[in-house]
């Protein structure tokens, strides 16, 4: 491939697909055609025009594809679905889904590397994400049965277990479930049980109570003392940005992923060397130099709720502490944002 080609390529990528998180660009020019495939029907159309004027030959699908078939959706049946950059187990872990949530198929693989011949599924979750998790971990079934139980699920785990007739399921906050008539719940994968321990409520009900109190009390009675996950979004691991997005979730706000997507939400509040002007559940927004690499909660009198790597999870920290680390977050301090649910 020419250098133009390729920057012709680069271009029409960075227009349509900028973010590889939030949709897929997997475009190559192999002897004289390209190939691949995209979530961009934009840069579908950008790629046959540019292959009709270079002569090339445009054997590129719009994803979701024919591998999919009628089963467009899937729901996580596991406590939690690992979602990875590849379809192999030993890629990285880009985030979680929970048990109960909904997820659109963009593509499925045949298995490899996971023992039991079972395939891959390419999904996108609600907040945008695209990913890869296994079928183990989910059932699959046509989109108007996925809206089904998600009209149905309209409880959430609060470090629920379950226990049916042939075993136990214990599932993180924020799990999705439906309750019955008679008290009993079911879980996404249809077996009805009963609460063996925590509690299982209603989405508006567990709303109202959060928001009884600042959002980093809450984040700290329910997720404090968690371990750091790359990519995790419960209390048996969890990042920084999949903290702030379970915090505001509970409250009934929806945020982006990523902190890099979150430093863009609510409205902008100014920096302040002092914490002049902050109000508890702000969203204090560091870079790396070159975007938001990670948020933490403002809970006030100078202290801030976050989940980070050096801490080994979600800690409470002085941030004008005299602490070398806590100086050098202060320095990358780029952005206060206020988010009201």
């Amino acid at each position: 491939m020419t250098d133009r080609r390729q920057r012709d390529l680069d271009d029409i990528r960075r227009k349509w697909v900028p973010d590889a998180r939030l949709g897929v660009w997997e475009v190559t020019m192999e002897r004289e055609r390209l190939v691949g495939c995209t979530t961009s029907r934009q840069a579908l159309q950008a790629l046959r025009r540019f292959a009709a004027d270079a002569g090339l030959a445009a054997e590129v699908a719009l994803l979701p594809d024919a591998s999919v078939g009628e089963d467009r959706a899937v729901v996580v049946t596991a406590a939690i679905a690992p979602l990875l950059e590849a379809p192999d187990i030993r890629a990285d872990r880009v985030s979680e889904a929970l048990h109960g949530e909904a997820l659109a198929v963009l593509e499925e693989r045949a298995g490899g590397g996971a023992g039991d011949g079972s395939g891959w599924l390419r999904v996108r979750m609600a907040d945008g994400y695209h990913a890869w998790t296994h079928a183990g971990y989910v059932a699959t079934g046509p989109e108007d049965w996925a809206t089904d139980w998600i009209g149905r699920a309209g409880a959430r785990s609060h470090g629920a277990e379950l226990r049916f007739d042939d075993g136990r399921l214990r599932l993180p906050i924020g799990a999705r479930l439906a309750v019955r008539r008679d008290g009993r719940v079911e879980a996404a994968d249809g077996r009805i049980g009963i609460v063996a321990a925590g509690t299982v409520r209603s989405v508006a009900e567990l709303a109202a109570e959060a928001r009884l109190v600042a959002v980093p009390e809450w984040a700290w009675r329910w997720f404090g003392g968690a371990p750091y996950r790359w990519g995790g979004r419960t209390e048996w691991g969890i990042d920084c940005s999949g903290f702030v997005q379970a915090s505001y979730a509970a409250r009934g706000l929806e945020l982006p992923r990523d902190g890099y997507q979150q430093a863009l939400a609510g409205r902008s509040v100014p920096v302040s060397q002092a914490g002049a002007g902050y109000e508890a559940g702000d969203l204090l927004c560091f870079s790396d130099g070159l975007r938001v690499s990670h948020v933490a909660l403002w809970a006030g009198a100078g202290r801030i709720v976050h989940a980070a790597l050096a801490c080994g999870g979600v800690a409470s920290e002085d941030l004008f502490s005299d602490d070398p680390r806590m100086a050098g977050l202060r320095e990358r301090l780029v952005a206060v944002r206020r988010l009201k649910p």
